[in-house]
């Protein structure tokens, strides 16, 4: 019997721009494994396309939004989720209160990422799976002592805010993918 797919969703506010980028960058990381991978935005955007400065940063990744349309997160739409990763504390609640993601599945992108960053020890014993590896995660949150921070949204802004953007969240995905899925490095540039 195949094992069932990890499903791992990234939640921003339009799903134009942040989430949309990051799912296609780990879903790259993560292709030869059976781990599902997407994305919702908070707001109604009746399948609006991905922003055109979301389409050109991205490409610079070698990643192709030209073809995404918005989609809504509706409510219990992420409670098959492994994980759910937001940009804003906003998105982790609407994970949570609208999406039916326990919280402790929840997380902001750069706090996992400064959490798995932190705690770059072997995984305990008995630590193999997405759920564990996340469980563990989601116990050594605060023992950093680092408050989660945000990864700003680029809408309205200049290209190169938005390419600053699409830096940062492609450090959090590469550490992400590194740690809970052993996937190689990210060869974008």
């Amino acid at each position: 019997m195949a094992a069932q797919a990890a499903r791992v969703s990234f939640i921003c506010t339009a799903n134009r721009a942040r989430s949309p980028f990051a799912a296609a960058l780990l879903g790259g990381l993560v292709s030869n494994q059976p781990i599902v991978v997407d994305s919702f935005g908070i707001l109604e955007q009746a399948e609006a396309p991905a922003l055109s400065g979301a389409v050109r940063a991205a490409s610079g990744f070698g990643i192709d939004l030209s073809r995404h349309h918005a989609r809504a997160l509706h409510p219990e739409a992420l409670a098959s989720s492994d994980l759910a990763i937001g940009f804003e504390p906003s998105h982790v609640a609407a994970a949570v209160e609208t999406g039916g993601v326990p919280a402790e599945r929840a997380f902001l992108l750069a706090e996992l990422a400064d959490v798995l960053e932190v705690d770059v020890l072997p995984w305990p014993a008995g630590t193999d799976t997405l759920s564990a590896k996340v469980g563990h995660a989601n116990a050594r949150r605060f023992a950093s002592g680092r408050l989660p921070r945000s990864v700003p949204d680029p809408v309205g802004k200049s290209d190169r805010e938005f390419e600053r953007t699409y830096d940062e969240i492609a450090r959090c995905v590469a550490i992400v993918g590194m740690r809970l899925f052993s996937a190689e490095p990210l060869g974008i540039g």
